[in-house]
């Protein structure tokens, strides 16, 4: 993979995390720049470590789907995109904001669940892991901090069409993985 396509599927995959940190950013709080800085580590460590996990259980079973793997990451991407397009969506499955470290942790591994199953692709595909798993921490956690303070200013718009626009842009990677 390169560099510009790892990139466009961190933002995919970390537009679940902006989400719910835009939303952490609508309460009213004291302690702003701390929620960001928290919500950037959890959020990154967690879709880059499930991705390093994925890309594990995708190299146990690759040998056995050896030539599906560009069939098999377009389902596994598209799956997630449209899961996330579904979601948001959905009235009453909204995200809320993070209020102590467990309720942070636990939405750390609900949006990081789409990276195991990424990860599990990048491995099909024969793929190294390292360097996408640290892009995709990365790029989760920036956009994890920014969210954080977007929230305060853009929250009730933007929270909603992020998440649609992180499962459209995997559903895109998928197709050019599947067609090229």
């Amino acid at each position: 993979m390169q560099a510009l396509e790892i990139i466009i599927i961190a933002i995919g995959l970390a537009m679940d995390a902006f989400a719910v940190s835009v939303s952490a950013g609508i309460t009213p709080r004291q302690a702003l720049a701390k929620t960001g800085i928290l919500a950037a580590a959890v959020f990154g460590g967690f879709q880059g470590g499930m991705a390093i996990l994925g890309w594990y259980a995708g190299s146990a079973v690759s040998s056995f789907l050896a030539g599906y793997g560009p069939l098999i990451a377009f389902l596994i991407l598209s799956g997630i995109g449209l899961k996330m397009i579904y979601e948001s969506r959905q009235e009453g499955t909204g995200v809320s904001p993070i209020e102590t470290l467990p309720a942070l942790m636990v939405m750390g591994i609900a949006t990081s669940i789409d990276a195991l199953f990424a990860g599990v692709g990048i491995a099909i595909l024969g793929e190294a892991v390292l360097i996408p798993a640290v892009i995709i921490g990365a790029v989760t956690a920036v956009l994890s901090f920014a969210g954080v303070f977007a929230g305060t200013r853009i929250g009730p718009i933007i929270g909603e069409y992020a998440e649609i626009a992180g499962g459209v842009i995997l559903v895109g990677i998928g197709l050019k993985i599947l067609f090229l």
